[in-house]
């Protein structure tokens, strides 16, 4: 007898309780967005037991990367074991008349666990914490982004160990339950997927080719991935078609060019003519290319700081007028995140007045920045702009800088061809900055970086180690107001009187609005000789006796 007792617990205790590892249970089915019915009720997964034993999942964990959590309890959902080979489905609720006819086994409830219906995580701990499952759907291009519909693992996919992969997974076809319209096949094998394309077109940047009163051309450069793997034929209704081959290169850019403006164009990359699946287009709006005339702004810095408040209050966008501009908001910036094209402008500069040599920050948050600049710093320039969270640059991206909709200026690569390691390349500044020091120079040309993360914990850009070079001449201001005077300001006759009540040597820095010192000397008197300075705005470093003051100095 107690052999047989110690059979019946062995059989126990290795069937239902055996140890599980990741692919023993393979989450197979998810209907995330249901209609007719509700979220509330409609809500379920499906799981799939591949071992040939029955696995119990009491006291295991349904959760997300987020806060949703749920604890299975059989006491209160249900069922909990799954027999070998078997289909397994765990629901919000298992009322067949209120979830669309779903016949779940266990009944997780209305509160704890939900799934989103754009993206988000199904997670399977065990009771012990191991993760046996995982899928991350994101409510589209990878995997099914559906209404009413399940999305469902492809049978021939599910004895893979990992099931995350979108690629593997497609709508659901089969009606199910009371026949209102849901599709999937809960607690049953899965649709075949049917083959799908797996390339895809991308972002595109439209530019003018030219800018005149007459009628100019455009060029379009049409990202795609996914490709490489059969032959695909490119066309366009208009223009010259260059750029990747879609038939050998996986990831690359299709280019057509010398698109008369006014014309709108549809590009039609396919496959289908030598049996693949693949029928892409793409429909071109012309842009308007009005002439531009000439461009009175340019690109200064490029600014991705680490601040104390938050890392994302550390974005912005350094620019200085050229020339006098009676209305800034015919200027915008634009971001190419991570080399993948232009996203086009979308961050316009506030209608206001500038005039020529004034300094404007586009911030995220102006406030972080005069804190991390300090208030000396900070105002320096002579106009923040508050961009919020338009200004989104990480240290990979490229900046476009726009007037009257066209592209007058770059930093970066905007279509970056070297795979996945952006910040690898020697113009990236994550955590740092990117400092023109050369006006005019077109980039690459010109530009000078911080050291990548040289932010990192710093209070203020002066106890970082790489100071922004804008503020590089600033002191800490020494002087109290009654001690120096400094005037005219601005100069107009070349002469600066430098007056001040602290006895000693009086020296004198000078710094062009790029923080170059152009002149620094010691003078005897109260006079400063500026005449042979060109007209501009500078910074004026005045130090005494161990005390220094920066101001800004405009010669005219």
């Amino acid at each position: 007898m107690k052999t047989k007792l110690l059979f019946i617990f062995s059989f126990l205790y290795y069937g239902l309780f055996a140890q599980t590892s990741t692919g023993d249970i393979v989450i197979t089915e998810i209907m995330n967005n249901p209609s007719p019915v509700s979220d509330t009720t409609g809500e379920w997964f499906e799981v799939y037991n591949s071992t040939t034993n029955s696995i119990n999942i009491n006291g295991w964990v349904v959760k997300d990367d987020g806060s949703n959590s749920h604890t299975i309890d059989g006491t209160i959902g249900g069922s909990t074991v799954i027999p070998a080979g078997e289909y397994f489905v765990l629901g919000r609720t298992s009322d067949t008349s209120t979830n669309g006819g779903a016949l779940v086994d266990y009944e997780y409830g209305t509160s704890g666990f939900t799934l989103g219906n754009a993206g988000d995580e199904v997670i399977l701990l065990s009771s012990v914490g191991t993760e046996i499952a995982r899928v991350n759907y994101d409510g589209g291009p990878n995997f099914p982004d559906l209404t009413g519909a399940s999305m469902q693992l492809d049978p021939a996919s599910i004895n893979e160990t990992d099931n995350n992969t979108g690629s593997n997974w497609c709508a659901s076809t089969s009606d199910y339950g009371d026949g209102t319209g849901s599709l999937g096949t809960p607690g049953a094998p899965n649709d075949t997927c049917a083959p799908t394309c797996e390339a895809s077109l991308g972002s595109q940047d439209v530019v003018c080719d030219a800018i005149s009163s007459g009628v100019d051309s455009y060029s379009v450069t049409l990202a795609f991935s996914g490709a490489g793997t059969s032959n695909f034929v490119v066309t366009a209704t208009a223009g010259t078609i260059s750029g990747d081959d879609p038939t050998t290169t996986v990831d690359g850019f299709i280019t057509v060019s010398s698109i008369p403006e006014g014309t709108d164009i549809t590009i039609i990359v396919n496959d289908t003519a030598t049996g693949g699946l693949c029928a892409l287009t793409r429909e071109v709006i012309s842009p308007v290319c009005e002439p531009i005339g000439d461009v009175e702004l340019e690109l200064v810095g490029v600014i991705d700081f680490t601040v104390p408040s938050a890392g994302n209050d550390g974005k912005a966008v350094h620019v200085v007028a050229t020339a006098d501009i009676p209305d800034l908001s015919i200027y915008g910036i634009g971001t190419a995140g991570n080399g993948l094209g232009s996203d086009g402008q979308e961050y316009t500069f506030d209608a206001i007045s500038v005039s020529a040599g004034d300094h404007i920050l586009a911030a995220r948050t102006p406030s972080a920045m005069e804190s991390y600049f300090t208030p000396d710093g900070y105002n320096l320039f002579d106009y923040v702009l508050t961009s919020s969270s338009v200004i989104n640059q990480n240290g990979n991206d490229a900046i476009e800088l726009f007037k009257n909709g066209s592209v007058v200026e770059t930093f970066g690569e905007i279509f970056f061809e070297g795979g996945s390691n952006y910040y690898g390349m020697d113009w990236a500044f994550q955590d740092s900055w990117a400092y023109k020091n050369v006006l005019g120079s077109t980039w690459p040309d010109g530009w000078i970086y911080g050291v990548q993360q040289c932010t990192d914990g710093s209070t203020t850009s002066f106890d970082s180690t790489c100071v922004y070079p804008f503020l590089a001449a600033l002191s800490n201001g020494e002087f109290a107001s009654e001690e120096l005077a400094i005037f005219p300001n601005p100069v107009r006759d070349g002469f600066v009187n430098i007056k001040t009540q602290i006895s000693g040597s009086v020296n004198v820095k000078l710094y062009d609005i790029m923080g170059r010192c152009i002149l620094s000397k010691q003078i005897n008197s109260e006079i400063l000789d500026v005449s042979t300075i060109g007209s501009g705005v500078y910074l004026l470093q005045v130090s005494v006796a161990g005390r220094s003051s920066t101001i800004k100095m405009i010669i005219k």
